[in-house]
């Protein structure tokens, strides 16, 4: 006997709508023809017990939510900073579900951190979006020691990762990703997020959008950060070129300006510039090999000094996005690499270190710390070597 399930006709629509999908892609992932897909949805047919679960696995919709009678409200958890030429999008269910999955994380890292009697940390909402942007900037720089990274970076890829490092070193989690708990079907999309920021006291956590430009991701941690000193953290899509007329929310046009001042300061910038060479070209790449970030940021920052017109600036921006979008193409798949490397970046280190700490003092059971970072229970003791080797410099 075929057992069919009585979910709502509307709610298949509702979960196809939302993945932005048309009636054959969904017939194509659940097996059926578009013409049968269309029957359940008007409610002619019913789908088997099977192909339901199946329809629900697919479009990553809860299979309970298919019995509704009207499609769930899934709010933004977080502040919404996003903005673009069309006013402000609504949220995919792919950032959706990053957010509950990384919140999720912060709450339990916060309740470890507590049960360790960790202090507030003083620099989370230290400044206010009234301060002056070069305040919070040189605040930033010298906590997050980011003049001495640069030092020891040979490239944007070693300063992203010496950020990185010295953040979680001041016990702001970093967590980063391109995908959702590691499923490579399911992409973030850069276009709608570049990152976000949790502005806790005592577990403030910035995840970056590693699907983004590689340059990108180093302002969005700029950014994110600037977001935490000034307690209002959120969701962002921070313009990476500062194109007039994206960013129309003042919180996220201080973050932008407070990050751009972090990685390029302007009183070390305009005398390097004047004496960069002789060609704009010359400048851009001598500038963005010594700060060792976009050459995009380097270029705004020239025209912010007005040290360059408008005209140029947009002609120049349109080229240097356009050759980073040549240059990037799947860059940031999460696919390949060191497994343990991409797990604890996506988890972020002090996260990872912190669970499995947890687990080893017996406060946490592997199989609940498998599930958080997305592993089997086997791994952990391969996440656990991996972290000591790293420790000793030899991971």
């Amino acid at each position: 006997m075929v057992i069919r399930a009585a979910v709502t006709p509307r709610l298949l629509v509702w979960a196809r709508q939302r993945r932005g999908m048309k009636r054959s892609d969904v017939a194509k992932k659940v097996n059926v023809s578009p013409d049968t897909v269309a029957a359940w949805e008007r409610g002619a047919k019913k789908p088997t017990f099977a192909q339901a679960r199946k329809f629900a696995g697919r479009l990553y919709v809860p299979f309970g939510y298919l019995y509704l009678r009207e499609p769930p409200v899934r709010k933004m958890p977080l502040a919404d900073f996003r903005t673009s030429k069309g006013g402000r999008p609504e949220p995919s269910p792919d950032l959706l579900d990053v957010l509950t999955d990384v919140m999720g994380k912060q709450d339990w890292l916060k309740e470890y951190r507590m049960s360790e009697e960790a202090e507030e940390l003083p620099f989370v909402g230290r400044f206010d979006t009234t301060d002056s942007d070069v305040a919070v900037a040189d605040d930033v720089r010298n906590t997050l020691g980011v003049d001495d990274a640069r030092r020891r970076s040979g490239n944007g890829d070693e300063f992203l990762r010496e950020l990185i490092r010295n953040a979680e070193a001041s016990e702001i989690a970093v967590m980063c990703s391109g995908v959702i708990r590691g499923n490579n079907r399911r992409p973030l999309d850069r276009d709608e997020f570049r990152g976000f920021s949790i502005s806790d006291k005592i577990a403030p956590l910035v995840f970056i959008n590693k699907r983004d430009f590689k340059g990108a991701q180093i302002f969005t941690l700029a950014h994110e950060t600037a977001h935490i000193w000034t307690g209002k953290g959120g969701v962002s899509n921070p313009d990476y070129g500062f194109q007039r007329g994206l960013q129309e929310t003042p919180v996220e046009q201080f973050c932008n300006r407070v990050a751009a001042e972090t990685l390029v300061p302007s009183d070390d910038f305009l005398p390097r510039w004047r004496s960069g060479g002789t060609s704009l070209k010359e400048k851009l790449d001598g500038l963005r090999r010594y700060y060792k970030v976009s050459a995009v940021v380097v270029l705004r920052r020239a025209f912010d000094n007005d040290l360059i017109k408008l005209p140029e600036y947009q002609k120049r921006y349109a080229e240097l996005v356009g050759q980073a979008a040549a240059a990037e193409v799947d860059n940031n798949s999460n696919a390949g690499g060191n497994f343990y490397r991409t797990l604890i970046a996506r988890n972020g280190k002090m996260f990872t270190e912190a669970l499995m700490a947890s687990v080893a003092q017996g406060a946490t059971l592997s199989k609940e710390a498998a599930y958080m970072l997305g592993v089997s229970v086997k791994t952990l003791s391969g996440i656990s070597e991996h972290l000591d080797r790293s420790r000793t410099g030899r991971g």
